[in-house]
């Protein structure tokens, strides 16, 4: 039986010009999420929103995770 982890956008930039964007913190939560789902799941495939914060979230999680996801 398959999974899927449903997971939202980390936190964008808040009262900045370009609100789409991660904050600090969002990129840190993308990479702390990425750290605790390395050695714990093997995505056969990821899915990304077409929003900045959206990409950027999924690149941070990559980070975290360690290894090469599979592609969007």
């Amino acid at each position: 039986m398959a999974t899927i982890y449903l997971v939202r956008h980390g936190q964008a930039s808040f009262g900045k010009e370009n609100y789409d964007q991660l904050s600090p913190t969002g990129w840190e939560q993308g990479r702390v999420l990425g750290r605790w789902l390395a050695g714990k799941v093997e995505p056969a495939a990821v899915f990304g929103g077409d929003l900045e914060r959206h990409r950027e979230t999924v690149e941070a999680i990559a980070t975290g995770y360690g290894v090469k996801l599979p592609d969007m």
